[in-house]
């Protein structure tokens, strides 16, 4: 979302892609759940308004058939320069006037998308090209599907480029990523959590874009950084054993690293001059506390109710198929350590689920059931009795052998932190998971 020259002044709406699905590619069992989301979301955003949406890769993972279905069901506006089916499939461009600003915004999907029978042209002509025919504009805005460098170039390439916001990069940008030619770049992330707001002023006879708010917040970051490092340090020094000094010793080279950047930012960022357009932007949760638009919400509800209508009711559990054995079959010699788990947030994991009617999701259930991650574990969530919630299993890999007979077959003792990110990944999780904070939660 681009918010215009003041808070009641015009509003600009877009969406960078990938809004159907995350990916390029979809599994034959995951195309009938995605099918009815994408259909409550082309429903969803006729409801409240788009001005301009990139086709990404996830969303042509459905099929170009379906997407331009779905955009002719509810007058989507589509743009995309450089998507070749045999011929354009939408506009290259959209242009409209808010406020006395006129926009362009051009539409350039990236090599990510592989829909047969489609491909990605040469961007820099089909963008240059779209620009030139829309004609005159005080804000050009590009919506990507391309990778962050791919739209240096391009901005490198074509100087007239005011503003880039990328739908493939699954990066949040609080913080604008600067452009050569002088625009900015912006990202909400890939997960749907948060809602992208830039506010910005036109300065007139400037041809670049100034973050408003940047010293501010390098500032801001700095001290966060320095207050995590002399935390790590403290620890550092009260450490009892070598190995534990030595993890943190790397830790606090890590947050040196991370503030020998941030002075530099602060640096260049203080030598900026000349005139040029100020720019604001911020990232909105999207959570709870936001009360949801009743006439969307029940279009959720719906959309949830054919999810679990798509979804094969008498799958076999992957307790009777595979090697897991079920976080029950651990607590006969494991009782200590099944009650301490007990008290974690992974032993509730599948009932957060149920509360929110999402335990059909083949986008939620992953991580919350155990052996999902396995190729030997539950694949869709007909198969997840006995496995419900992030078991014993999920961290010390598969216990039936061990069941049948523990003094021959060996469990993980001690996971190592690479089994977390799995689904705490930086990006499924926010960027919240700390392995130094999360992991003595967990530790039996």
């Amino acid at each position: 979302m681009i918010e215009g020259l003041r808070k009641d002044g015009p509003v600009v709406v877009v969406d960078a892609g990938n809004l159907y699905a995350g990916k390029a590619a979809l599994r034959d069992q995951d195309r009938a759940q995605q099918l009815a989301k994408g259909r409550l979301l082309a429903e969803a955003y006729a409801l409240v308004g788009v001005d301009a949406m990139l086709p990404g890769a996830g969303d042509l993972a459905l099929g170009i058939t379906t997407v331009r279905e779905l955009a002719r069901a509810h007058s989507l506006p589509y743009v995309a320069a450089n998507l070749d089916c045999g011929g354009a499939v939408f506009p290259s461009s959209i242009t409209i006037e808010r406020g006395g600003i006129t926009f362009t915004m051009v539409g350039v999907v990236g090599n990510a998308a592989k829909e047969p029978g489609c491909r990605a042209t040469e961007p820099v002509a089909a963008v240059r090209a779209a620009i030139e025919a829309a004609g005159p504009a005080d804000v050009v805005l590009v919506l990507s599907g391309q990778k962050v460098q791919e739209d240096d170039a391009l901005a490198a390439a074509i100087p007239g480029i005011s503003l880039v916001v990328n739908g493939q990069e699954r990066q949040q940008l609080e913080q604008p990523h600067p452009l050569p030619n002088g625009g900015l770049l912006l990202s909400a992330g890939s997960r749907g959590k948060q809602l992208g707001v830039l506010s910005f002023t036109l300065t007139p006879g400037a041809t670049s874009w100034r973050d408003g708010q940047v010293l501010d917040r390098l500032a801001d970051q700095r001290e966060s950084y320095r207050t995590r490092k002399a935390e790590l340090e403290k620890r550092q020094r009260e450490a009892k054993d070598d190995p534990s000094r030595e993890r943190l010793g790397k830790q606090v080279a890590f947050f040196d690293q991370k503030l020998e950047g941030l002075e530099k930012s602060l640096t260049d960022a203080g030598k900026q001059a000349g005139p040029a357009h100020r720019a604001t932007n911020r990232l909105v949760d999207l959570g709870t506390e936001l009360a949801d638009h009743p006439a969307t919400a029940a279009l959720v509800a719906k959309a949830k109710v054919l999810i679990e209508a798509a979804e094969p009711v008498a799958t076999v559990s992957a307790v009777a198929t595979g090697p897991f054995a079920g976080s029950s079959a651990c607590t006969g010699c494991h009782a200590e350590q099944a009650q301490q788990w007990g008290t974690t947030a992974h032993s509730r994991a599948w009932a957060s689920l149920v509360a929110t009617n999402n335990e059909r999701d083949r986008a939620c259930f992953s991580c919350h059931v155990t052996g999902a991650l396995h190729p030997d574990g539950p694949q869709d969530p007909g198969a997840v009795a006995g496995l419900e919630s992030v078991g014993c299993e999920a961290c010390h890999g598969p216990g039936k052998a061990h069941v049948g007979n523990p003094p021959t077959v060996e469990m993980i003792a001690k996971p190592g932190v690479e089994i977390c990110v799995g689904c705490h990944d930086g990006k499924q999780d926010g960027g919240r998971f700390d392995a130094a904070t999360y992991l003595p939660q967990v530790a039996h």
